[in-house]
Parts: C-alpha cells; sequence; structure tokens
C-alpha cells in the first residue's frame, strides 16, 4: 500500500507483521528506493513501513508510486538480508527498586522475577523503529513468555534509562517523562545523558543486547 501524505512524499506500508522480518523487509525497500529515486532526500523506517522524501522539482507521484510498487514487490520475495549494523549493549540493573513492575510481569508469565531478568537480558533484540521520545527504540521481539500488555494507567513520570516492556516489545526510556511499559529494570543514567549521543545509539536494524548487572555495579556506574 502506498499513500502520499505531502506534496514530495510517499509512506510505503508493507503487508507484513511489524517485526524483525518486517523492519529487515523495509529496509531492503529502503536500499533499493535510494538507489533508484532521483533527489531523494530522507528515508525513515519503521516497523513495516518506509517513509520517503524526495525533491519536489523532480518528484512525479506516478513515476514514485511505479518505482515504489517494483521495489516493495521486490522486498517481499525470498528471505530477507541480515542488517548490518553495529551491536548496542547496555548493562541493566533488575533490582526490585529500580523495577517496579518486574514482579507483577513475572506472576503474569509464572515465572519468577529472576526468571524474568534472565530471559530478557539473554535475547539480542532487533530495533524496530525509533521515535516516542528523541532517543527512544522500539526493541524486538521479547521472549513471548514475558511479553506484558502496558498499564492500564501510565505513569505521570518514568525515570530517565527505566527499562520497559509491552507486548513483544521493549525499549529504554531515554529522558524523565510520562509512560505506560512495564518497567522491569534501569540503565545507569549516565548512558543516557548526552541527547546526541542517545539520539545517535539506535539506528533500524541495529542488534541491541541487555547486559545484566547487580545494584553495586550499577550505583558505580551512576556515579
Amino acid at each position: 500500500m502506498i499513500a502520499f501524505p505531502g506534496p514530495a512524499s510517499a509512506l510505503v506500508t508493507l503487508p507484513v507483521a511489524p517485526d524483525r522480518d518486517g523492519i529487515a523487509r523495509v529496509l531492503r525497500l529502503e536500499r533499493f528506493a535510494r538507489a533508484t529515486l532521483p533527489g531523494l532526500r530522507a528515508t525513515i523506517p519503521a516497523f513495516n513501513r518506509l517513509l520517503v522524501e524526495g525533491t519536489p522539482i523532480l518528484w512525479d507521484p506516478s513515476e514514485v508510486g511505479a518505482t515504489l510498487e517494483t521495489g516493495a514487490r521486490a522486498a517481499l520475495e525470498g528471505e530477507p538480508e541480515a542488517p548490518s549494523a553495529a551491536l548496542v549493549t547496555l548493562p541493566v540493573c533488575y533490582d526490585r527498586e529500580l523495577a517496579p513492575d518486574l514482579e507483577d510481569v513475572a506472576a503474569i508469565a509464572g515465572l519468577t522475577p529472576d526468571d524474568v531478568a534472565r530471559i530478557h537480558s539473554g535475547t539480542t533484540y532487533m530495533v524496530l523503529a525509533t521515535g516516542f521520545a528523541p532517543g527512544f527504540a522500539y526493541l524486538g521481539d521479547l521472549d513471548a513468555r514475558i511479553a506484558a500488555p502496558r498499564l492500564a494507567s501510565p505513569r505521570a513520570s518514568v525515570p530517565r534509562a527505566s527499562v520497559g516492556i509491552a507486548d513483544r516489545r521493549t525499549g529504554v526510556y531515554p529522558a524523565d517523562g510520562p509512560g505506560g511499559w512495564c518497567l522491569v529494570g534501569r540503565v545507569p543514567s549516565p548512558f543516557f545523558e548526552d541527547a546526541a549521543e542517545r539520539i545517535a545509539r539506535f539506528t533500524a536494524g541495529g542488534s541491541v543486547q541487555f547486559r545484566r548487572i547487580g545494584r553495586k555495579d550499577y550505583e558505580a556506574e551512576c556515579r
């Protein structure tokens, strides 16, 4: 499906799930668009969608639409290539004082809080999209055993560097602010102090791992 939300932009939605496979196919389409569309100014991949923005004087909606349809068909064929972005590793402390929803998530899953922390930190995630707040990355796919719904009532304030989960996704809140995800841990806050660094850290298709640390190491890294 292709829509034209602006005079020189197009939004392609692939008929696939918004998961690891979906973003891999979108990134294949992005490479095709960059190689074939003249005057392309920006591309924004997210989940199963790609937004492309071009130069108005070179923008012909019919030609752009035909080109993107060809690219979309190619993106849906076979197995997508594995993204080559660098691995980002973040230390996370799952101490219960820093993880107010850890016990609730464990109860939903029928597991212990330690099990949830072990499973959460034992997966390599893919950046499915960035957004919501500068420096926030939607990471997937979360192990189905510890998937949990969003909070019925979002918190008015979530501390910076809190690690949340919602459904089959996880992520780190880059700054203090409201949020409705279940909080199961926290990254030492210095990792998210520099605005430019936290914005540049995550790119769609990138890989992210969480390294479990204890409270003592957490406190040491916060100094």
